[in-house]
């Protein structure tokens, strides 16, 4: 039987060898590697070895050999194959056969286990004695870092006195020096240069023909247009009595008593390296959880308040994920630019967007902040972070927060979601973090409800999670306050070679490639019934480029058009970003009574709306910069303040000369 599902499973898929272009939701990588970045290669704590197979590290040797600048070495152990297929289950990377029974222990048997192949680690995350560390750093009292003659620049170590030096526009960058203020070196003329258009004043590039800009605390008494959402008030640029200017923005007063601090060329630090000592979660006890700081039910299916089903509002919530940029920001327009998506109350339909920094381009994103969309964290890098440390999280998720409020106009205050890159949450350490920099909720733990089972609410980590959490990414420990908002899975097309379904956290891995969009819009509205016909749990459909273009013929955008026209029409469903649902949830009320719920009410107000500087752009700033220690040589961005000095990255949010 095994051997003739795995024939079957072979058929729908190309079998590739490493280091072939793959597709991740279509195609097989042989020999244990793994579709990664579009082409088959080995996962971290593994390397090619000579018989053509990803294996695991021999610490030792990969040290010795990693000092002689050659090759690591990998062990020689036989292949790790995979078990029994039952059913498919699709991931925000790839697609996994899951295991019909879990393997179990070894020494079960009477055999000792073998040792776990060390993991190659980032900079700055969490690391065990065993594992590589990647950057040229070294595992100390359980992270990697740097060593005491090396400095760390853009996620790598190097040595103190090689430091790329800094050059400004119009200075010579033959010696490669970095080039600053959003230009990018000419190595023709061995000169740093702006885009074409673009000028450089006070070092800072920008459009020729865009006004000029003004940061907090500088002048604006030659009509110079104030940025970062101040305002010119008796010609100089000024934040209001609710915030301050700092970094080029005007930040939040509570920001300056945050337990979070930013140390030039350290990065975000938490004022206390001591983190509270938090009890271990307990079951659901619903007679001291009350709202509306703390929601959970026993079996995590009860709407709140105990409202019943038919009285409770049906909750559409769209998500996106990933970069904002050329490839994703029509579709985003096309949805929400002519504001035809509405509401039962009349207000209009909102989406919640999880941005990653890399590749987003933030007159796109202060678009979105404009039509009053929500703006959430989905890391600056979009690396894998499961097993990064606490300060890891801070720097990936709160960095982002405030390179969205200083490039996007989002607000830092505004900015109160997470969704973890690539789906994969990061235990105690991550939700440690959340509280720590006052994140509100997250949205990245996957739940299965069944194909027929109701749907699971959110709920707050004062109590275990409700619903069957057995990854080492799971929360452990009490997180008082602290929201999860669950991505129920989809069911997706129907496999007939092993008699399941697809099924997935994301909408893209639960359908097929030549699904047609009569099919796709069936699955959307199938995963919509789960909910609406019973017991009305949020229905999260969690949406990216890959689904929205599926083929290349836009399928996924016709689907989803064709689902929000008929569900708009039902008096009971509500279109809202999660921190919209969130609100409602803390202060719930029935159907009869949505038309005064302070949480779906419309306008939404905009923080700064009475500042143009805020305002969408027509001719945003380009802003380009060589970045040599990044896996991508060089960078760009679109935005509507000035150009950084430096490209945003990991702890360097700002962009300002570290």
């Amino acid at each position: 039987m095994k051997n003739l599902i795995e024939k079957k499973t072979e058929k729908r898929q190309r079998l590739l060898k490493y280091g072939q272009a793959c597709d991740r939701y279509q195609d097989k990588c042989t020999n244990g590697a793994k579709c990664i970045d579009k082409i088959c290669k080995c996962a971290q704590g593994f390397a090619l070895s000579a018989n053509g197979w990803c294996e695991g590290f021999l610490l030792e040797k990969a040290i010795e050999t990693n000092k002689k600048g050659s090759t690591p070495v990998q062990t020689t152990a036989a292949p790790v194959t995979k078990s029994r297929p039952a059913v498919i289950i699709s991931t925000d990377e790839e697609s996994d056969i899951l295991e019909a029974f879990p393997t179990p222990p070894s020494s079960i048997f009477g055999f000792t286990e073998k040792p776990k192949p060390p993991k190659v680690v980032a900079v700055g995350s969490h690391c065990e004695p065993s594992d590589i560390c990647l950057g040229e750093s070294f595992c100390v009292k359980g992270v990697c870092q740097c060593g005491k003659k090396m400095i760390l620049q853009n996620g790598h170590c190097i040595p103190k006195n090689s430091k790329n030096k800094i050059a400004r526009v119009g200075q010579s960058c033959r010696n490669n020096e970095i080039c600053a203020g959003g230009s990018i070196c000419d190595y023709d003329m061995k000169k740093c240069i702006c885009a074409a258009q673009h000028i450089a004043i006070n070092g800072l590039c920008k459009q020729k023909t865009a006004p000029a800009f003004s940061a907090p605390g500088d002048t604006c008494s030659m009509g110079e247009q104030c940025v970062g959402g101040s305002t010119c008030f008796e010609g100089m640029c000024t934040c209001d009595e609710h915030h301050f200017p700092e970094n080029g923005y005007c930040r939040p007063l509570e920001a300056r008593s945050s337990n979070v601090q930013f140390i030039n060329g350290a990065g975000l630090r938490f004022s206390s390296k001591n983190p509270p000592n938090r009890q271990r979660a307990t079951p659901c006890n619903p007679v001291e959880c009350q709202l509306p700081n703390c929601f959970c039910s026993e079996d995590g299916r009860s709407p709140p308040a105990g409202l019943r089903p038919e009285d409770t509002p049906q909750f559409v919530v769209l998500t996106f994920d990933d970069a904002v940029n050329g490839k994703t920001f029509p579709d985003y327009k096309s949805l929400f630019e002519n504001d035809v998506l509405k509401n039962p109350n009349g207000c209009d339909a909102k989406a919640t967007f999880f941005v990653s920094h890399e590749w987003t381009n933030y007159d796109a994103v202060n678009w979105l902040v404009q039509k009053g969309m929500e703006v959430a964290s989905n890391s600056i890098s979009h690396e894998n972070l499961e097993q990064a440390t606490t300060n890891r999280w801070l720097n990936e998720m709160d960095g982002q927060r405030r390179i969205l409020a200083k490039f996007g106009g989002a607000g830092e205050e505004n900015v109160v979601g997470m969704r973890a890159p690539q789906l994969a949450a990061g235990s105690d350490r991550m939700f440690e973090m959340m509280v720590g920099a006052e994140f509100l909720y997250d949205n990245s733990m996957s739940t299965n409800p069944g194909i027929h089972g109701e749907p699971f609410w959110p709920q707050t980590l004062d109590y275990q999670v409700s619903w069957e959490c057995w990854d080492a990414s799971c929360p452990k420990s009490s997180f008082p306050g602290i929201w999860t908002v669950p991505l129920n899975q989809f069911y997706g097309s129907y496999m007939p070679q092993i008699d399941s379904f697809r099924r997935s956290s994301m909408i893209r891995a639960a359908v097929g490639l030549n699904d047609t969009v009569d099919t796709l819009e069936e699955i959307i509205m199938r995963n919509f019934e789960r909910s609406y016909t019973t017991n009305r749990a949020p229905y999260i459909l969690s949406l990216n480029a890959d689904f929205l273009q599926l083929g290349g013929k836009n399928k996924g955008m016709i689907a989803l058009k064709k689902f929000l026209n008929k569900i708009t029409h039902n008096k009971d469903v509500y279109i809202v970003t999660i921190k919209q649902l969130i609100e409602w949830m803390k202060r719930p009320v029935p159907i009869s009574q949505m038309a005064k719920s302070k949480a779906v009410g419309c306008p939404i107000s905009l923080q700064f709306s009475r500042n143009p500087s805020t305002l969408a752009c027509d001719k945003p700033n380009k802003c380009l910069y060589s970045t040599p220690n990044l896996p991508s040589q060089e960078h760009q961005f679109l935005t509507c303040l000035p150009c950084p000095i430096m490209y945003p990255w990991l702890e360097n949010p700002a962009g300002t000369i570290v």
